[in-house]
């Protein structure tokens, strides 16, 4: 495509364009896996192949919750910790909950805090048929709510286990967690949209529902870029994928910074290592 014929007027539009790449505002990835998933085949699963992709599209950071912790928390956890240790600066990990895996959560509880690099809980209630509001989920809740921790959750419009309308009433108990809406709840984003519009501590996650077209767009205007969060399932899809969903929705090159880099920086503060770059999105 001629630049001359793009209607887009984003300046990072124009530089992806023309370089094929985003150097001038680095992106931080806050929904990612890593490792092999069954059933299907994930070139990109290899936790270095991840860092190269990484390197290449300009990646500064990725929050990751290995496929293996999804099932299996003792071996997933094990494995995230060691991807954090191994690449202290480029990747930050969720503890992930199974809440129907027999295992001492409160002994894992008592090492979270020195665990360098963990930010947060991950949960899947769809997959685990296990509703968020239940009682096993409680300790966790107000373990994050103590520390003010991220939890993703994935969720999903019309679901009996994970609805946005869960998230509401778990914000409103848990003032001090910032909730992360996983996938944005395809079904009832409407809903997902006016809940973080509205509640501070619930922010909407670009994860596949951001490819839908508008809805990048849709999400700025009604709840303002410093609601929407960068998340592209990382091994399932090259997290460029997501990145021209925001760069071509037509959004301005203030609000692309706030979703790409700028607000996991701002939620995360003094919780990480990490130091902002000069000219990495913050001017």
């Amino acid at each position: 495509m001629s630049i001359r014929t793009m209607t887009n007027k984003s300046q990072l539009a124009m530089e992806f364009v023309e370089t094929g790449r985003l150097s001038s505002v680095s992106m931080i990835d806050m929904h990612t896996h890593m490792g092999a998933f069954y059933g299907t085949y994930l070139p990109e699963a290899k936790l270095e192949t991840m860092v190269q992709t990484m390197q290449r599209e300009n990646i500064e950071w990725i929050i990751s919750a290995p496929h293996s912790a999804l099932f299996d928390p003792i071996g997933g956890n094990s494995e995230i910790r060691a991807a954090m240790k191994q690449y202290p600066d480029k990747i930050y990990g969720y503890y992930v909950v199974n809440p129907h895996y027999d295992h001492d959560l409160e002994q894992d509880l008592a090492e979270f805090d020195s665990v360098d690099g963990y930010v947060g809980f991950k949960f899947l209630p769809d997959y685990h048929k296990y509703p968020l509001t239940g009682e096993k989920f409680r300790r966790i809740y107000e373990f994050a709510n103590e520390r003010g921790l991220l939890l993703l959750s994935h969720t999903w419009g019309h679901s009996a286990y994970n609805p946005p309308q869960m998230i509401a009433e778990l914000a409103r108990q848990y003032e001090n967690i910032n909730f992360l809406l996983g996938h944005s709840a395809p079904g009832e984003t409407d809903y997902a949209i006016e809940l973080a519009k509205k509640q501070p501590n619930v922010y909407l996650e670009l994860c596949d529902t951001g490819r839908l077209s508008g809805m990048v767009q849709k999400m700025v205007r009604e709840a303002t870029s410093e609601k929407v969060l960068f998340g592209t399932d990382f091994p399932w899809y090259d997290p460029n994928y997501m990145l021209g969903s925001v760069l071509f929705s037509g959004i301005g090159d203030e609000d692309i910074r706030n979703i790409i880099h700028n607000n996991a920086v701002r939620l995360l503060g003094d919780s990480l290592k990490y130091k902002t770059l000069e000219g990495n999105g913050t001017q």
